[in-house]
Parts: structure tokens; sequence; C-alpha cells
């Protein structure tokens, strides 16, 4: 395993700022400044809120959905790493739910890491993007987890698993996805990802989450080359 030189390494991850957008845009990023050099105090510091630790680019595991479910802390270091990544275009514009049926015959089975880029991140700063996303059905969990068991994340660039428009199919989905018990094992998502400036062939991944222990989500910053 050779690490390719920092330059040409790329950035997945959204940005974190006050007016990002949310599912449902319920959730918001407060940031204070409880010192600050500029009022006289000693040195700047900050103070983060999150109403929600599943914003931004983030990860969701198992316990997510399932008390007995893994956590962030409960995934050894190596997990966040990939050498075996498929990058998949499928171009959606509107609340269109993705089924097996999109991915067949496009997926390797030897890959541990699935993205799915549908350009509708260019919707971000757009109400477009969090009431009229697209979304992933209940069946392509279970699809992948029964025929592609080595995928441990799978991860894409729309807000949610969950369209807006099918809310309860995401509710199952995102089951059907983490589920300890369910055939196969479980498989991690990440939501909210930037996938714009990624090549068509991506050789290593590092999924980087905030460590809280037993949390079940978190953001994430994520680096590809």
């Amino acid at each position: 395993m050779t690490f390719v030189k920092a330059m040409n390494w790329i950035l997945l991850s959204h940005i974190l700022k006050p007016g990002i957008p949310s599912y449902g845009n319920r959730d918001k990023l407060i940031i204070e400044h409880p010192s600050s050099l500029a009022y006289g105090n000693t040195a700047n510091s900050s103070s983060w809120n999150f109403t929600s630790n599943h914003l931004g680019t983030h990860i969701d595991v198992p316990n997510h959905f399932f008390d007995e479910g893994m956590t962030i802390s409960d995934y050894p270091a190596s997990f966040w790493f990939s050498e075996k990544i498929l990058l998949i275009d499928i171009p959606l514009e509107k609340s269109e739910l993705i089924t097996p049926y999109h991915l067949n015959d496009k997926v390797k089975s030897n890959i541990e890491v699935l993205l799915v880029r549908t350009g509708f991140e260019k919707y971000r700063h757009q109400e477009k993007y969090w009431n009229d996303n697209p979304g992933v059905a209940a069946e392509t969990g279970f699809w992948l987890r029964k025929n592609f068991p080595e995928i441990k994340i799978f991860g894409f660039d729309f807000i949610s698993l969950t369209s807006w428009k099918f809310r309860d199919e995401g509710k199952k989905a995102h089951k059907a996805f983490l589920d300890p018990i369910a055939t196969g094992k479980p498989v991690c998502l990440i939501e909210d990802m930037s996938l714009k400036s990624v090549q068509n062939t991506v050789k290593q991944i590092i999924v980087a989450p905030l460590l809280v222990e037993k949390g079940n989500g978190s953001p994430v910053t994520v680096l590809c080359n």
C-alpha cells in the first residue's frame, strides 16, 4: 500500500458553515465566538452547536436505526480506509429512487466503497436540494448486501438516502442498509457528499469521522485520490 502525494488528494466533503442545507430544512450549525483577539481576549475560540449530528457531509452507522447496531467508536481504524472504490454516474434531476435496475451490471464484486454521483449537488444552494431530492429504494440495500458482501460504505451526492417525497420508503431503506442481522453485513452511509471534482477512477479513500463515543453518526471529512 503506497499513498499518492498529498497534492493529488481531493476533498469529498462540503465545508461546514452556518446556512448549510439539512434534511427537511430542520437542523442547523450555530457558530459562536466566546473569545476573540479582536475584542482583547488572549486567543480566538469558537463554539460549534450542531442541532443534529446528521448534518453536512456525514456518515450513518447501524446504531442510527438499531440500538444493538455498531456505533462510530466501535469500528477499527482500518475500516476508514479503502483501495477498493467504485464511482458510478447515475444522472438524476428530481426525487427518483435508485433501484437495483440503476446499478445492475455496473457494480463490481470486489469493491468496499460504492459512490454514486447523480449531479444533484448542483442544487445544494436551492430548496430543491432537500425538498425534491433523489433517494434510494429499500430493495437496493438488500440487493447490495446479498450480492456484494464486501461493500462496507455507500456514499452519494444528495442530502439523504431518504427522498423527502418518499419518507416511508426512506426509513425502510436506512434499515435495509444498516440492519445488523439482515443477510450480509451492514453498509454504512455517507450522505451529502461532494463528488463533482472526482475523476472516474478513485484509487484510495479516507473517511475521517468526528470520533464521539457511541455516536450513531458523525460529520466526516472524506478524501480520495
